[in-house]
């Protein structure tokens, strides 16, 4: 993942892309993926092994991750001859979080994917194997993670296995859950009721039984599985899931009966339950009294939360303008300051309101999304850092009111009156929404498993902590009256305010980066450029506020290039290694070579302008083309001395070649898609 290094007063970055290597370390999880061979045989099959040793306290998720979460993902790029299977994924533990309960891992997860080796594979080749792994990783709060590998393994007469990662596969293959064909097992819903019938040898007395559906709807995970049992078997009694209880049982159901000593890899198949599985005297069920008390359990850990969220770093920025406000107004009459307070509160209640309602919205379209979701949208997080560094810039006076062309875009949140203290509510809510106090985990994990109603109950409750303090202070506005009466400190004291603006700017881009890459960030960083000068040659007369208008049209048109720019890894690149190029050209394949480094703006343009299309990706399937990738990001000798080879000192260059051809074709540095399209086929020449 591309992390900045700094950000200074002249907004230079310096961005450094992932190292490919057999072993990924984030801050949580510490990833190996290795082949359990040394030498596959042509025709051969082998394992690859994703090894993750988890944090303590923290945990991963299985392919159904339950009440929440996301199941670790692998993309591969494969040499010819080589083909990848699905995952296979070990036994899951349930894992209780609040009223939740998610399925996944702790400690350590091992992963085999096995891969199919091509009986027409030529021995004596070494094959590199390239892999991008992303995984959730939790603990009270969520953090995605990702890692990029690459392993290599070579071609022979015969099938030569590594020790070590042998071994850890064949472990991890027994562990796995294996089909029993004398297990039978069937499922039936009756109305709000959802039953699991299991008969087979030593199930009578099978200990804590549990059985985990791949269908992230085909239960309600939370809810407790409660057992009757007969002379063959038992019945494992439960709620139904969203989409059991809106579409029944239209087939069977696959999953995982975990027992105390083995799991069982079977498909309940809807139909009558097998005899002797005591599916006829059901458990009998308490119910109606717990829910009332977790509803106010969280109402009130919903309030605290919310009280406690005006502490986060996230929400201080928006806060201090606030804070200013009130000192502004701190010798108004009592009337004006509750006035404030009251519309700062209705901002905030409107605001969290609309949030729960979009989210039960989505909800039931089916979205799997948590707080926070509106900042996963690249689009938005680049705004809301404009309108960060738009504030800082009017806290510092260079914007002002009553004039101008800025006055036409200026931000709600600054007005003074009325609809400035509703707009900082507003405001102050959609920035909030990425921080996670403590109190609030548990208060908003009730409500992914509860209807509209529970939820815009806890989210009021929410916005009335989040709204308390300062409401309180406008209730009570003699506190105010401590502070010192207006003067000059005022004036310093907003200017100081807007370094947190600028604080809160830097840390969006920081978001911005890992999702929409260097390019996004340059984009937003070119369009504070031109905020900049919008806002100095608006002061310059009619032909300054015609430039200044010209640069806020060009703001957008740098945006939308630089946020809906598409990835050029749809064309499945391969890392670059010295000597590769000339092999797969040996071989008879069209070979185009992209020396690249993140930090290259030219490279980064390059990249989404003529590598990404779908005429482009045609043009190398046709040609049966590879796409290799010497990434410069970081210091490397090897591919310094190719780029000397052919008269460079830096990047970007690209090179094709094509069988029968001894030297390269060099291309521009500036491409276009026709041009790429032209060298990978050999037209036009």
């Amino acid at each position: 993942m591309r992390l900045f290094s700094s950000l200074l007063a002249a907004l230079a970055m310096l961005a450094a892309g992932p190292a490919f290597a057999s072993t990924a370390k984030t801050d949580n999880v510490t990833a190996t993926l290795e082949p359990d061979v040394t030498v596959i045989a042509p025709g051969g099959q082998f394992y690859a092994v994703l090894d993750m040793r988890i944090r303590k306290n923290w945990h991963t998720y299985w392919l159904n991750p339950g009440d929440a979460g996301e199941p670790t993902r692998i993309d591969w790029t494969l040499p010819e001859g080589l083909s990848a299977g699905e995952i296979l994924w070990p036994v899951p533990s349930t894992i209780a979080l609040g009223p939740l309960v998610n399925y996944g891992y702790k400690d350590e997860a091992v992963f085999l994917v096995p891969m199919q080796a091509s009986a027409s594979l030529p021995p004596g080749q070494e094959l590199t194997v390239s892999a991008h792994a992303t995984w959730l990783v939790c603990e009270e709060i969520c953090i995605p993670e990702d890692g990029r590998f690459t392993f290599t393994l070579k071609t022979g007469p015969q099938t030569v296995f590594d020790p070590k990662w042998h071994k850890i596969a064949t472990q991890a293959l027994a562990r796995m859950a294996k089909p029993d064909a004398r297990i039978t097992a069937s499922a039936a819903l009756k109305g709000d009721v959802l039953r699991y019938s299991f008969a087979g040898p030593g199930l009578e007395t099978a200990r804590a039984p549990y059985f985990f559906p791949a269908d992230t709807g085909a239960v309600r995970h939370a809810e407790p599985q409660r057992i009757s049992r007969g002379p063959n078997g038992f019945t494992l009694w439960t709620k139904p899931g969203f989409r059991a209880r809106d579409e029944g049982l239209n087939g069977p159901i696959e999953g995982i009966l975990k027992l105390k000593d083995r799991a069982i890899a079977l498909s309940a198949v809807p139909g009558p339950a097998p005899q002797g599985t005591g599916a006829e005297t059901p458990p009998q069920v308490q119910a109606g009294k717990a829910g009332a008390g977790g509803l106010l359990k969280a109402l009130l850990f919903a309030f605290i939360g919310g009280v406690i969220l005006n502490l986060m770093p996230c929400v201080f920025p928006v806060l201090s303008m606030k804070a200013m406000g009130f000192v502004q107004r701190a010798h108004d009459e009592r009337s004006e300051i509750r006035r404030h307070g009251a519309l700062f509160m209705a901002g905030v209640l409107v605001s969290f309101v609309a949030l729960a309602g979009l989210l039960i919205a989505l909800k039931a379209g089916g979205q799997q999304i948590g707080w926070g979701f509106q900042l996963q949208y690249p689009p938005f997080v680049a705004a809301l850092a404009l309108l960060f560094f738009v504030l800082g810039l009017m806290l510092l006076g260079f914007i002002h009111f009553g004039g101008g062309l800025m006055g036409l875009g200026s931000s709600l949140a600054q007005r003074g009156g009325n609809a400035g203290a509703f707009f900082t509510g507003v405001l102050a809510v959609v920035v909030a929404s990425p921080c996670t106090a403590p109190a609030m985990g548990w208060a908003l994990g009730y409500t992914l498993t509860q209807g509209p109603g529970p939820t815009l109950a806890v989210f009021t409750a929410l916005g009335l902590g989040f709204g308390a303090p300062f409401f309180a202070l406008s209730v009570f506005p003699g506190l105010l009256r401590l502070l010192p009466k207006p003067g000059a400190w005022m004036v310093r004291f907003g200017q100081l305010m807007a370094f947190p603006m600028f604080a809160a700017a830097i840390w969006l881009i920081w978001v911005l980066d890992g999702q929409a890459g260097a390019l996004g960030v340059a984009a937003v960083l070119a369009a504070m450029a031109l905020i900049g000068f919008a806002v100095w040659a608006a002061r310059g007369g009619r032909v300054g506020k015609t430039s200044a208008v010209i640069a806020l049209i060009a703001v957008l048109a740098v945006l939308w290039a630089g946020l809906n720019g598409k990835d050029a890894s749809a064309l499945a690149p391969q890392p670059w290694q010295p000597g590769l190029a000339q092999a797969l050209r040996d071989q008879g394949h069209v070979v185009f070579v992209d020396f690249t480094a993140d930090w290259c703006l030219t490279c980064q343009v390059n990249e989404r302008v003529a590598l990404s299309s779908k005429k482009v990706q045609r043009a190398f399937k046709t040609a049966n083309a590879v796409y290799l990738v010497a990434d410069w990001t970081n210091r490397n000798d090897d591919i310094a001395r190719a780029l000397a080879r052919h008269g460079r000192a830096g990047v970007p260059l690209y090179l094709v070649y094509r069988p029968g051809e001894a030297k390269p074709i060099i291309l521009p540095q500036l491409l276009t898609e026709g041009l790429v399209i032209k060298a990978v086929s050999g037209s036009g020449e």
